[in-house]
């Protein structure tokens, strides 16, 4: 049967504090979680080796935004795109994704 490979890798103190943080909350070693991140790497290139460019979800992901942005910007309510922006903030605060953003005024200069 074979056996797994041993391998060696220095990280920084940053990531080094992450992957023990982790390994603390999911109750597995250090070495899992960094097999885990090996393999979801290696996982995702063979994913995009498969793919060509027209069924790759980012790029679709981005030229969907692009396109509703184009509409949202030219259509006839003029503020459509800034109530969907907003709407998006606040959903994404609403999960947790971002922090709320301060009440009050704008602070762009």
């Amino acid at each position: 049967m074979p056996r797994d490979k041993r391998f060696v890798a220095y990280v920084t103190p940053l990531i080094a504090d992450w992957i023990r943080d982790q390994a603390r909350e999911r109750n597995v070693s250090s070495s899992i979680v960094i097999g885990d991140c090996i393999f979801d790497a290696w996982n995702r290139a063979n994913e995009a080796d498969l793919r060509t460019p027209a069924t790759d979800p980012v790029r679709q992901n981005i030229f969907i935004t692009v396109a509703l942005d184009a509409l949202l910007t030219h259509h006839p309510e003029t503020d459509l795109r800034d109530r969907t922006v907003a709407a998006y903030q606040r959903r994404l605060e609403r999960l947790g994704l971002v922090a709320p953003r301060p009440a009050g005024g704008s602070d762009e200069a």
